[in-house]
């Protein structure tokens, strides 16, 4: 392992877009197309645009290091063409770095790595595949910023993030790791008392609690009316979902239309999968194993069908099922053509939140504050990254102070380490590491 590859482990950066992949072992493979992704497509979230419109440069400067680390012949930053303070920030540093732009279209759902992928190297990544696979790598412009840092022997202790939705002053800031989701919504002061909330954008976020903490992967926290329809279709029973599916499903194709994986030539065909509600005995398993190369976009769900239904959920239910059989998709090879309707079935943001009902919202642009005062109290989950646990390596009782490493990985194991965000006293450590200043 090479020092600069080293150093990332070290600082225990991870894909910050969501993914969590530990970045020390994305950048020891053989890449030819270094890109990194400010496209932030999911409506209502600023954290990406906040972070590259006053960290160009470190950003910028960090893409052509990688680049030059990892032997990789060219190196992209893809943004939307929309974003023009950033590009005019970025276009000196850009040439200076010899670092391309690539300008994005404003729609759901341009930051996919596969849309990326193929927009820029103009291959299609095969279905459950990765961008490896036709020599690309992708990571999210935070977590380049993270390799940057790390490259300077800071480590990882704080994670941009915004609140909004229900809030009277939304905000995006870097805030940090452990930071609790309501600490950081009675800052923005929650509009209504009755509340959901959401970690991520409205299209693939996920219900938490109150307590749930931020994590390497968070990207924010969306607050909603309980009512909303975004938390409906996140609560409905699983059973009620697939009865639905099988009493209410017309077969009139919209879901796989405006699938963004079908349309790149993926064998994707949700509404055939609705048919296995129906009549699960009656499917090829070749149609039912593609629910495992389903990225959970939601367009199927809250675009697509005009019954209301949940092809996302029952694609979730059966990855389930085909992982506890241990059932793996499997492709023959063949080479992929992206649909020709693909261009014409992209879906605008701001048509996006109006058809997802938070157009109310999206018109605001959440203010920047740059530093939010840490909490007395930060809970650090041991797996905020795919892999292994990290395993503690502090005990109850003892001072650390903010850097200093708190958990970590085994060398022969896929993972990250973890470190204090503040100065203060382990508290405990399982199942979480808590930290009180």
């Amino acid at each position: 392992m090479s020092e600069f590859i080293e150093k990332i482990r070290e600082a225990g950066v991870v894909g910050a877009g969501g993914g969590g992949f530990p970045t020390h072992v994305k950048l020891s493979a053989k890449i030819t197309t270094y890109i990194a992704n400010g496209a932030e497509c999911e409506p209502l979230l600023t954290k990406d645009i906040e972070l590259m419109n006053r960290h160009a440069e470190e950003i910028i400067s960090a893409v052509a290091a990688v680049r030059d680390n990892i032997g990789a012949k060219e190196a992209f930053i893809a943004a939307k063409d929309k974003y023009r303070k950033f590009w005019e920030i970025a276009t000196p540093h850009l040439e200076n770095y010899g670092v391309k732009p690539f300008f994005l279209e404003d729609y759901y759902p341009a930051g996919d790595e596969f849309e990326i992928v193929y927009n820029i190297v103009g291959k299609v990544i095969p279905p459950a595949g990765l961008p490896l696979d036709v020599g690309a790598a992708v990571n999210n412009v935070e977590t380049i910023y993270n390799i940057g840092q790390a490259q300077n022997g800071i480590p990882v202790t704080e994670k941009w993030v915004t609140v909004t939705g229900e809030v009277e002053k939304p905000f995006t800031a870097p805030v940090p790791l452990g930071t609790k989701a309501s600490y950081l919504i009675k800052l923005a002061g929650p509009r209504i008392n009755d509340f959901a909330i959401l970690e991520g954008g409205p299209m693939m976020g996920v219900l938490v609690s109150p307590e749930e903490p931020v994590k390497k992967t968070t990207s924010g926290f969306l607050v909603l009316p309980k009512d909303h329809l975004l938390v409906r279709y996140r609560t409905m029973p699983l059973n009620y979902v697939l009865r639905l599916a099988a009493s209410a499903c017309m077969q009139c194709q919209m879901c796989t239309d405006l699938c963004p994986r079908h349309l790149l030539g993926h064998p994707l065909m949700p509404h055939k999968i609705m048919r296995s509600a129906a009549m699960p005995l009656s499917l090829p398993e070749d149609v039912m194993t593609a629910a495992m190369i389903c990225s959970e976009c939601g367009i199927c769900e809250l675009v697509a069908c005009p019954m209301g239904l949940s092809p996302r959920r029952v694609n979730q239910e059966l990855k389930k099922r085909f992982a506890q059989k241990g059932v793996k998709f499997s492709w023959d090879g063949t080479e992929l053509v992206p649909y020709e309707e693909r261009e014409f079935r992209k879906i605008p943001q701001r048509r996006l939140a109006q058809r997802i009902g938070v157009e109310e919202y999206f018109a605001i642009e959440p203010e920047f504050i740059s530093f939010v005062e840490p909490p007395d109290e930060i809970i650090l989950p041991l797996k905020q990254h795919a892999g292994v646990p990290a395993e503690p390596i502090v005990a109850p009782g003892e001072r650390v102070r903010k850097g200093q490493k708190v958990a970590d990985v085994p060398a022969d194991k896929l993972g990250a380490p973890i470190h204090a965000p503040i100065d203060g006293v382990v508290v405990s450590i399982s199942p979480n590491i808590m930290i009180k200043r």
